[in-house]
């Protein structure tokens, strides 16, 4: 793949899953949501550390690499926020709560102006994976733990509902 995408770069993200927070290097083709949206089943990580979130999960800290199941990801941020595209239309933003499995994410999701409201929640399930703009997120199960986020690339694949303000 990287041969028909010279544009492979390591990007620092943190990763949620079930039962761990991972902060790590993230292996990506242009823009974490062509990564994570693309067929391939699993994605590459590099200077990976954990912290459990629940009894039994193991912390990490400083593995030089592994890959990751994109099944598995419950939602995926990159450190730094990437900028818009240099083509994007004009947004608008609407209240949206995702409710996952084991965790729930409240925020918003922006739209092209231009859209119609009836079609928001499909826009959002065509990728596997769609963007959430000033979320909390709480992970279900895990006293304390829920944070703030710029922006989050939540599972479409875990949800068990989408509410749309």
């Amino acid at each position: 793949m990287g041969a028909l995408n010279p544009n492979i770069t390591w990007t620092k993200v943190d990763v949620l899953t079930a039962y761990q927070r991972l902060t790590a290097e993230v292996q990506i083709r242009g823009r974490l949501r062509e990564t994570m949206n693309d067929p391939e089943l699993l994605f590459h990580l590099r200077n990976i550390s954990a912290e459990p979130l629940l009894p039994g999960a193991v912390p990490l800290n400083g593995v030089p690499e592994g890959l990751f199941n994109k099944a598995s990801v419950l939602g995926i941020r990159t450190i730094d926020v990437e900028p818009p595209l240099p083509d994007q239309p004009e947004q608008m933003r609407r209240f949206v709560m995702f409710q996952g499995t084991s965790f729930m994410v409240t925020g918003a999701a922006e739209f092209p102006k231009a859209s119609d409201p009836k079609m928001h929640g499909e826009l959002l399930m065509k990728g596997r994976f769609f963007a959430m703009v000033d979320v909390t997120v709480v992970v279900i199960g895990a006293a304390g733990k829920s944070w703030t986020q710029p922006t989050i690339w939540v599972n479409r694949d875990q949800m068990v509902a989408l509410y749309l303000g």
